[in-house]
C-alpha cells in the first residue's frame, strides 16, 4: 500500500511525503519523470533502478534520477519505508547547478538531514510559496555541493563515496561492491544491536576484509557509517519530541547521554536540544 501526500508546491517544484508497504518485493511499474526527482529516505531501505542504474537508497544515501530515463522501485515485502520526494522542473534544476544533469546517489550527511526535517516540519506551519521554494532549492542544492567531488560519480583523497560502487571492471570490483552494499542495507536496518563480526559474517567475508573493502569503496570507515545511522535515528526522535537523551543513548548503543550529545553535535552541526527547537511539529 502506498500512501502519497503533496505537502508544498509552487512555482517550479513541490515536494511529497511518501510511505509505502509492498506485499511483494517485485519492481513497480516503470514510469518516467518529465523533470528531476530527489528522493531522501526517512526509514527503511529499498532499491530504485534508474535507468540502467540499480541504487541502494536508505537514510544516509539520497538518489537524483534526471527527466527522461525510466525509474522503478523495489521494496522489501512488509516492511514499512518512508521517504520525502522532491520534483523539480528541469529549468528549476539547471538553474540550481549552472546547467549540470546530476543524477545518481548522493551521500545524506547529518546536517544535511537536518535541512531535509526542517523543510518537512516548515511545509506543516504557514508559509507562503516564495519561502517553501527558497527552502527546497537550498535542501537541493546544498545536497548536490556537498557531494565529494560536486557530483555523484566522482571522490577521492578519502572522500566520502555515494552509493559505495566501484569503479573498476571485473568480479573482484563487482565482489567488492555487493559486500559494501550488503553491509550498508544490514547496518541501516539495525545500526544498533549488530556487531561487526555479525554484519562480516552476514555479507560472507572476514571483519578486516569488510572494514578494509567498505572504506576503500566509500571513503568512510564503518564505524562512520554506523555512527550516522544511529544519529539519523536519533534525529527521528528528537524530532517526535523525545526528551529523555539517557534513555535513547542506551537504546541506540551510545555509552551515555554525553556520548550521544557529542555525536550528535559533531554529526549534525547542533546539541539535542537546539535540534527539538528547529524540527518543532509546532
Amino acid at each position: 500500500m502506498r500512501e502519497e501526500t503533496v505537502i508544498a508546491a509552487g512555482d517550479g517544484f513541490a515536494v511529497r511525503r511518501v510511505t509505502m508497504r509492498a506485499t511483494t518485493p517485485a519492481w513497480t511499474d516503470p514510469d518516467m519523470s518529465p523533470g528531476y526527482h530527489v528522493v531522501l529516505v526517512r526509514a527503511g531501505v529499498f532499491r530504485a533502478r534508474v535507468g540502467g542504474d540499480v541504487l541502494l537508497a536508505e537514510p544516509a544515501t539520497a538518489y537524483v534520477g534526471d527527466p527522461g530515463r525510466e525509474r522503478s522501485i523495489a521494496h522489501a515485502a512488509g516492511r514499512r519505508d518512508a521517504w520525502t520526494a522532491i520534483s523539480l522542473a528541469e529549468e528549476a534544476m539547471h538553474e540550481l547547478t549552472g546547467g549540470a544533469r546530476p543524477a545518481g546517489a548522493f551521500p545524506v550527511t547529518g546536517r544535511l538531514a537536518v535541512r531535509h526535517r526542517a523543510l518537512v516540519a516548515g511545509a506543516r506551519r504557514p508559509a507562503d510559496g516564495f519561502e517553501l521554494a527558497e527552502r527546497t532549492a537550498r535542501l537541493v542544492g546544498d545536497l548536490l555541493r556537498e557531494a565529494p567531488g560536486g557530483g555523484p560519480a566522482r571522490a577521492g583523497g578519502g572522500a566520502e563515496r555515494p552509493g559505495g560502487r566501484a569503479e573498476r571492471p571485473g568480479g573482484r570490483a563487482e565482489r567488492a561492491a555487493g559486500l559494501v552494499e550488503g553491509a550498508r542495507e544490514l547496518l541501516a536496518l539495525d545500526p544498533r544491536d549488530l556487531g561487526l563480526r555479525e554484519v562480516a559474517r552476514r555479507v560472507g567475508c572476514s571483519p578486516y576484509h569488510l572494514s578494509r573493502v567498505f572504506h576503500r569503496e566509500t571513503g568512510m570507515t564503518l564505524s562512520r557509517y554506523r555512527n550516522r545511522m544511529r544519529v539519523l535515528l536519533a534525529l527521528d526522535a528528537i524530532e517526535d519530541g523525545h526528551r529523555d537523551l539517557a534513555g535513547l543513548a542506551a537504546e541506540l548503543g551510545f555509552a551515555d547521554h554525553a556520548h550521544l550529545t557529542r555525536t550528535v553535535r559533531r554529526e549534525c552541526g547542533h546539541p539535542p536540544r537546539e535540534l527539538r527547537r528547529l524540527l518543532a511539529r509546532d
